[in-house]
């Protein structure tokens, strides 16, 4: 489990985060055309469908560094997009310590890959989020910078009280959860061929 990363590893993880990050705008975009009150709760949603693309590319790339390159791309298409600037270094310091904490023990096993989507989903929830609450006038001078209307952003604020943060890092952590679930069991032959889990 300690091979180094090679340049089919590399191909591979481009290709599968830029498909969880078109997932993500999409999501996104929906919920938040929908309203302020789904718009903060997307990233857990986002967490389910894209909990099985990181699966996939987990059990076809069990190694140390996956998450900290995907979560780099995906911060560096965030900031492409003119994200808010937090959202971006949530995501390469969620990815850095999943793979270092979670994913850096001496075995990588399928218990792992979920323990650390869950947290990367947790983490990524809290960047996309928690900055209407603690960084309130950096967070409305970006929205007014993309001409979104005041009664929206008021809605947004309104709506981020501290609890209610709680509920959404929560929810993302949920979310990634049933994500990393339900793309273990879709993917148990991945895993299977990939030594991490035993054929009984």
């Amino acid at each position: 489990m300690k091979q180094k990363l090679n340049a089919k590893d590399f191909i591979l993880i481009g290709v599968l985060t830029a498909l969880m990050w078109i997932i993500c705008m999409i999501i996104s975009t929906i919920m938040s055309v929908a309203g302020p009150v789904t718009n903060v709760f997307y990233p857990s949603v986002v967490a389910i469908p894209n909990g099985i693309v990181m699966m996939l590319l987990l059990a076809k790339v069990p190694k140390k560094g996956v998450f900290t390159i995907c979560a780099a791309i995906q911060a560096i298409l965030f900031l492409l997009v003119g994200a808010f600037w937090f959202i971006p270094i949530g995501l390469v310091i969620g990815g850095v310590i999943c793979d270092f904490l979670v994913m850096g023990r001496k075995e990588i096993t399928m218990k792992s890959m979920m323990v650390a989507y869950a947290l990367f989903s947790a983490i990524f929830a809290f960047s996309a989020i928690c900055p209407i609450k603690f960084l309130q006038s950096a967070f409305v001078g970006a929205m007014e910078k993309n001409n979104i209307a005041q009664e929206y952003i008021d809605g947004m604020l309104n709506i981020t009280s501290v609890p209610m943060l709680v509920v959404i890092v929560a929810a993302g952590l949920v979310g990634g959860l049933i994500g990393g679930l339900i793309g273990q069991k879709a993917l148990k032959k991945h895993f299977i061929k990939a030594g991490l889990v035993s054929v009984k």
